[in-house]
């Protein structure tokens, strides 16, 4: 790509807002103008370029991509829909340790367009968000991965268990020991119910997220910082690419991971490879 279409796609938010409306599909001037917010004459000279460059189509009043315009934009929506990732929460991304996502998946970090960077309050950090625990409670499968032990995790997963939700539990080994140990009857409980089955990651606990946590409707994460400590930090997202974004990750985790036979001991199983592919 010359370094002049570089500019003209992405060097101008009028034009590559104008752009990325085309790549919805046709658009007649005065629908255009109307969407994004500017006057014909501040748009002239965008819309002149463009043409020139055969970026753009015009018949009569209505303009559309040509096919140089639409293979070079949807080229850039990659690349915008990434940097809108890391900007939206820039100060958060800035601080994480990012080796946790495997490569393929870092690649596809634009999937996490529109994530809400989540605080919890100081006199509630222990708190599992009790506002999304109704994306959970009525989903009919849920996965849940913790590399860090809260002691909320035993009892909201256990609940899960009880509705007859399809439950898959990854625990670093470290957070898996710290369950077994002071919460071993719940555990037991959750390994009773066949709708439940848990899982032990036996990497080092810095190797892997925080928090993976993916209900039907809603993917929460959390990431450790680079000095290898969680801070409570969660992103949500609600959006279907977010959450198929989240399954993959889930899913490179559950193939590396031990199935849990009991509260005692794991045992690598074939089943600790399969995922909710149809969640």
């Amino acid at each position: 790509m010359k370094l002049q279409l570089v500019n003209l796609l992405l060097f101008s938010d009028k034009r590559k807002n104008f752009l990325l409306l085309l790549a919805e599909g046709p658009r007649d001037i005065d629908g255009i103008l109307d969407l994004l917010q500017v006057s014909r004459i501040s748009l002239h000279p965008h819309i002149k370029k463009l043409k020139e460059e055969g970026l753009i189509v015009q018949n009569g009043e209505v303009y559309s991509l040509s096919i140089i315009g639409d293979i070079l934009v949807k080229k850039a929506r990659s690349l915008l829909d990434v940097a809108s990732t890391f900007e939206e929460n820039d100060f958060f991304w800035s601080n994480r340790k990012l080796d946790s996502i495997p490569f393929h998946l870092l690649k596809r970090m634009g999937d996490l367009k529109g994530s809400q960077l989540l605080e919890p309050e100081l006199t509630h950090g222990l708190d599992l968000f009790p506002e999304l625990i109704n994306h959970f409670i009525v989903s009919s499968k849920v996965m849940l991965l913790f590399s860090y032990f809260n002691p909320h995790i035993p009892s909201f997963s256990l609940e899960l268990a009880k509705r007859d939700i399809q439950v898959q539990l990854i625990f670093s080994r470290d957070s898996f020991d710290r369950f077994s140990g002071d919460f071993r009857n719940t555990g037991e409980k959750i390994l009773a119910k066949k709708n439940a089955s848990l899982f032990v990651y036996a990497g080092d606990p810095l190797e892997i997220p925080a928090l993976i946590a993916i209900s039907e409707s809603a993917l929460l994460l959390g990431f450790f910082n680079k000095n290898g400590r969680f801070e409570g930090q969660h992103l949500l997202n609600f959006e279907p690419r977010a959450l198929s974004w989240g399954k993959e990750l889930f899913e490179y985790y559950m193939e590396r991971s031990e199935k849990v036979c009991s509260m005692d001991c794991s045992d690598r199983s074939s089943d600790g490879r399969k995922a909710f592919n149809d969640l």
